[in-house]
């Protein structure tokens, strides 16, 4: 189980350390454009996650306790085993189509239980 704080503070370290270093700098405004990129992520993170959380089913289902805590592993659990194993695209404002893969999912667990 992780408080809202460690998923919002694990997910900031994996866009600085997983994300941010695939922006390619190397376009025009490219150093701009990676700068933008990684504040909105963060703001999205702060702001999406709390209205996520804010879903009664999660709690339903038993993502989230009494005391507010979300159930990483299980979630995460879950998003794996719906990622395609070539992955899935997002996209993402400024930058593009960004690809995710399992151990992605993988990698966010660890930063969030890092936190």
């Amino acid at each position: 189980m992780a408080t809202i704080s460690q998923i919002e503070q694990g997910a900031v370290k994996f866009i600085d350390a997983e994300v941010a270093p695939k922006i390619p700098t190397n376009i025009p405004n490219g150093q701009i454009k990676k700068i933008a990129a990684v504040a909105g992520a963060v703001y999205a993170v702060r702001n999406g996650l709390r209205k996520v959380i804010a879903n009664p089913v999660l709690s339903t289902i038993g993502a989230i306790n009494e005391d507010g805590d979300i159930d990483v592993d299980g979630i995460a659990e879950i998003a794996v085993s719906q990622i395609p194993e070539n992955g899935f695209k997002v996209t993402v404002p400024i930058l593009g189509e960004l690809t995710f893969f399992r151990e992605d999912v993988e990698k966010l667990k660890t930063y969030i239980k890092e936190g």
